[in-house]
Parts: structure tokens; sequence; C-alpha cells
């Protein structure tokens, strides 16, 4: 990806064109591409990855008077839209029948690149009931869009050992869930979670979401692994007045069986509330863990 970054900038240097003209001859010839995509490509940010795409980057080597293949060449020829093709057709087979391992799946989709937005920020609630028992969790998320045409994401939570199910999953107002799919073995529940307009690259979006939970025993804990780099995150933990625990702490793992980390105790205020704070948030898992004796 740095290696065409890097040629498109010397080119749009040495033309001493701006991107606002390039847009503009773009536009002429029929090729349609938003300002923010001609400079995440320029930064190394995103790189073309589409038909539409690969269209503008022609015609970008000859507003820009240089050989044809010159910027194409350098993105490595078919190899990054076959990883995206590879990734669609596993996000896609996520919603077949005969699917039998939906975590692996799901890994599988989460990690192959390029993905299409990432999450800024990140902020999640869980609600305690009067019977120690976790009855939701609200997540709210700011996501970033690194290419054009980002309309959805997916969004999962896999359950305690302890629920009885897989649970729920509901939208709030900034977004609305599509498709479900739910692995009862391994308690885990996965979305399609369609945002409230097409994004381009750069755009942002909030989404809100809403987990109901089936308890079968008292919580102890709550977390979430993050598998990319993320500004911050921020964890709170709303317990009913009937049910404080006497104890609260943050922890951390580099992997969801890695040993658990102990990073501080954690103060339970007058509003029967706690709250985990993570900046600059680096691959792993955070989480919040509670003691009721």
């Amino acid at each position: 990806m740095q290696e065409f970054a890097e040629a498109l900038a010397k080119a749009v240097e040495a033309s001493g064109l701006s991107l606002e003209r390039i847009q503009h001859h773009l536009e002429l010839r029929g090729v349609q591409v938003s300002l923010s995509t001609l400079s995440y490509w320029r930064r190394g940010r995103s790189r073309p990855e589409r038909p539409e795409s690969m269209q503008a980057v022609a015609a970008l080597e000859e507003i820009l008077k240089l050989a044809p293949g010159e910027l194409s060449g350098k993105l490595g020829g078919k190899r990054p839209r076959g990883r995206w093709v590879e990734r669609a057709a596993a996000l896609e087979g996520i919603w077949q029948e005969e699917l039998i391992d939906l975590g692996r799946a799901i890994a599988k989709a989460d990690r192959l690149l390029p993905h299409p937005a990432r999450t800024l920020r990140q902020r999640d609630v869980v609600v305690i009931g009067p019977d120690r028992r976790a009855i939701e969790f609200r997540s709210s998320s700011v996501i970033e869009a690194f290419e054009d045409g980002v309309d959805r994401i997916l969004v999962g939570r896999t359950a305690d050992d302890t629920d009885r199910s897989a649970g729920g999953i509901h939208a709030e107002k900034t977004c609305r869930i599509g498709r479900i799919r739910t692995d009862e073995k391994n308690r885990l529940i996965i979305a399609e979670v369609i945002l409230d307009r097409v994004l381009r690259a750069g755009d942002t979006a909030l989404v809100d979401v809403r987990f109901t939970y089936d308890p079968g025993a008292d919580s102890g804990s709550e977390d979430r692994r993050f598998i990319r780099a993320t500004q911050d995150y921020v964890l709170e933990v709303e317990f009913h007045p009937e049910a404080i625990p006497v104890r609260c702490y943050s922890f951390t793992q580099t992997e969801p069986d890695a040993p658990v980390v102990e990073t501080g105790d954690l103060w339970i205020g007058t509003t029967a509330a706690t709250h985990l704070v993570v900046r600059d948030v680096q691959p792993g898992v955070y989480g919040v863990k509670w003691e009721w004796e």
C-alpha cells in the first residue's frame, strides 16, 4: 500500500494540481471519487480495491501524465482485490444455513484485510439488575470508513458460560439491524448493522446497539475484545441499588485465553455505578470484574 501512496503523492506534487482540480478532471472523464478518498490514497490510509477504483487509477495516470501502469503496478497486481473478495466471501458465508462453526468463520472474516471501517471511539454500558444478573448491554461506537460505499458493519457478542442463550440484539435510532445469526453451542450472536447512510472514505457514523441478556446465574464481569487499535474505550457498569458488589476492579488480557492482569480497583459512586477508561487502546481484552461476597 505504501509504495502506491508514495508514487501517487510524488505524481500529485510534480503535477502542481490540487486534489480539487484532480477530482474535477476525474469527473470530466466520468469517474466519481471523493476528495477524502483521494487524500486517503495519497497518504496510504487506504488503497483502491473495487473495479470502479481501478478505473479511477487508470484515469489518474492519464491526468498526472504518467505511463500506463505506473500507479496500478504499485498495487501488487490483483492481490488486494483478491483479498477483498476473500473477505466478502467469508462474510457472506456467515449467513449460510449450513454453517457449522460460526465463531471460527467470523474470526476469519474479521482478520481479513482490507477492513471497510475502523472504530474511533467505543463506549459500553452494562446494566446489572436487583438479582445480580446482567439485564442489558448498550454499545455506542464512532466509526470511520476506509473507503467509499460502506453501508453496514458486523457486530457480535459472546455470552457468558452461565447464560442460557446468546441473547438478542436491537438497534437504536442511528442504525437498524439486518441479518442475524446465532451459534447457541458457543453462545454467540452476530448481526449485520445497517447504517443510516452510505459512507465515503473518511466519513464517520454513530452505531448504537443494545444487547439483551439471558442470564442463568449472577454476573461477575464484562469486557470487550479489540482486534484493532482504537483511540479510547469507556466501559460503565450500572448496578442496581439493591445489588452492590463488595469489590470492583479493572483488568486486561492480551488474548481471551491469556492470564488476567488486574489494573486497579474501581470506585463505585453514589449512583451505584463505576467505569473504566482506556486511552490509546491496543489489541487485547479490557474489562471490569466485581465480587459479590
